[in-house]
């Protein structure tokens, strides 16, 4: 049996359940539960990722058989060592779940009349969508985990003290103190309108004023 520590209920609720939700939310209420799955989860991993062995490729192709005619020809064993070499080679690399995925895949194409060259059927476990048990059961663990952890507070911004803003108030002040907030203002005012009425040289009484304003400035 593959990853023998895996035992009892948390084997249960990791691969045999059908709700990933309902096998998450048992598993984080339960302190033993969490704490097993917890010590688990390198393991977990680490299967989800173990590439094939010849074992696990020649019994995903053997159990196809009786669907493909050419799995059932006599062959002698030498003959049967070199028909699955080419597999092993095209496949290395690949976990179960990826190649049994790929099979899928080819048994549903309209013209999958032969069993898979390995080739072909490398292609379709590299790029057919797949999620092996232990992927699964690595998942529902580590979500389970997860969840029964405390949220994390966002830490809040630093507020400055008051003796800080004390400084700053000052600074402030300071900076304002050479300057007049109306100075805009007062300047637009003493901005002659633009209906003032001109003399003769076509200057208006108001420019004159502020002329001589700015002089004695």
């Amino acid at each position: 049996m593959r990853l023998p520590a895996l035992t009892g209920p948390l084997r249960s609720w990791l691969l045999e359940e059908p709700s990933d939700d309902v096998a998450i939310g048992v598993i984080a209420k339960s302190d033993l539960l969490r704490g097993q799955a917890s010590m688990m989860l390198p393991e977990l991993r680490q299967e989800a990722l173990r590439p094939a062995s010849p074992a696990d490729i020649m019994g995903i192709l053997r159990s196809r058989e009786q669907t493909f005619g050419d799995l059932r020809t006599e062959r002698t064993e030498a003959e049967w060592a070199a028909f699955f070499a080419d597999y092993f080679e095209a496949l290395n690399g690949l976990t179960a779940s990826q190649i049994e995925a790929g099979m899928v895949a080819y048994i549903a194409l309209p013209d999958s009349e032969w069993s898979p060259k390995p080739g072909k059927l490398a292609h379709l476990a590299k790029t057919t969508p797949s999620t092996g048990r232990f992927t699964r059961a690595y998942n529902r663990a580590r979500a389970a985990v997860v969840a029964s952890q405390p949220a994390v507070p966002k830490p809040e911004e630093p507020r400055p003290s008051a003796e800080e803003v004390q400084v700053m108030m000052a600074n402030f002040h300071r900076a304002m103190a050479d300057k007049d907030p109306f100075a805009k203002l007062k300047a637009k005012a003493r901005q002659p309108t633009p209906s003032a009425k001109v003399d003769d040289t076509g200057v208006s009484a108001e420019m004159r004023a502020l002329w001589a304003r700015q002089r004695a400035a």
